[in-house]
């Protein structure tokens, strides 16, 4: 078997990854020297930290505990037509697993963890698995796109111009929500029409057109559970209060370095922040998270030292813990990485939907 083109292959993609996660780091210390020395701006990093109120630190790990339950609860909603399964005991260990991979593993080899984990663990097929995760992927999409709408409508203290940007964000936003319910509640009919848009578009490749194709139809496996007006609202309920948490949790990181803005404000960086991290980078989003920061609070007069550091403390208080809890769970199983890799290759599940957040 021919090896595939550089460009094509996983090296590559590791590589840019690191190139843009360096790049961001370069742009955000670019922007912060000048005028200023690189000393300065190390020390005026620093001193952010020294004043930050700490107190911030046991409502975020509170929120944090909180919002992956729900993510479990949400799961387990989905996966009611597989079976019952418990949302503690058998759900939230292979989320955590692939948040912590996530972290650790280039390319998002996260969600390959705990599709894993969790078919190997429960006996169920893991392309069964996998079409709850792409469902998962396509609700969040939809409901992060939805309260950064609702963010961006309720800035009503920028000025005219930067009020104009949002309006049009808004409505791109609102035409992406559209699509969205228009998938799950006319599945075949939006695919086929997908596939011919697609097919007309002369710079998108056969290969990636197939890989999108492909990522809908088995969401469209997982969509079950959205057919049970019960179980729908419940799913509905659960994405909302996560990101919601989300936001919140956002806002916490804020207050403890002083930045005090209205609530629409963590709305929308929220969401730059989840569809930012879409973009290559290295495990963890490190760079990616920074700059999405930076780029939204830049409209409200604070040093950019301050935000940096409240960028890395959002970062750190969740990086920390969701990876030494999810790695434990991981190897809890006894499973390693080339087990998971071999096994997954074949079914041609080595490259899942990328996570939103």
């Amino acid at each position: 078997m021919s090896r595939p083109a550089f460009h094509k292959s996983r090296w590559f993609q590791i590589l840019v990854g690191v190139a843009i996660t360096l790049g961001c780091f370069a742009f955000a210390f670019h922007s912060m020297t000048a005028g200023s020395s690189w000393r300065e701006v190390l020390r005026k990093i620093g001193a952010a930290f020294t004043d930050a109120d700490y107190r911030t630190l046991p409502f975020m790990w509170v929120i944090l505990g909180v919002f992956y339950w729900l993510k479990a609860v949400r799961w387990r909603l989905l996966l009611k037509p597989v079976g019952e399964f418990d949302s503690v005991r058998e759900l939230l260990p292979p989320i955590m697993a692939g948040f912590a991979i996530n972290n650790v593993v280039p390319l998002r080899a996260g969600e390959v963890a705990r599709v894993f984990v969790f078919a190997r663990r429960q006996q169920v097929a893991m392309s069964t698995v996998l079409a709850t995760v792409v469902v998962e992927r396509i609700l969040d999409a939809l409901t992060i796109l939805c309260l950064l709408a609702l963010g961006i409508a309720q800035l009503e203290f920028v000025d005219e111009a930067i009020r104009q940007k949002l309006q049009v964000a808004s409505v791109i936003v609102g035409a992406a929500v559209l699509c969205g319910i228009v998938y799950l509640i006319w599945t075949q009919p939006f695919i086929r029409l997908a596939g011919w848009c697609l097919r007309r578009v002369p710079f998108v490749s056969e290969r990636f057109a197939s890989k999108l194709l492909g990522m809908l139809e088995a969401g469209n496996v997982g969509l079950a559970s959205l057919r049970r007006p019960r179980l729908l609202g419940g799913i509905v309920a659960t994405s909302f209060a996560q990101w919601l948490l989300n936001a919140l949790y956002i806002y916490c990181a804020l207050m403890a370095f002083a930045i005090r803005e209205p609530w629409p404000v963590s709305l929308v960086l929220m969401g730059v922040i989840a569809f930012g991290v879409a973009a290559p980078s290295v495990p963890g989003f490190f760079g990616v998270v920074q700059i999405c920061f930076l780029l939204v609070l830049r409209f409200f007069g604070y040093e950019q030292e301050r935000v940096f550091a409240a960028s890395i403390y959002f970062q750190m208080v969740q990086y920390i813990p969701v990876t030494l809890i999810g790695l434990a769970c991981f190897w809890k199983y006894g499973i390693s990485f080339g087990q998971m890799r071999d096994k997954l290759q074949p079914a041609g599940l080595a490259t899942p939907p990328e996570p939103s957040n």
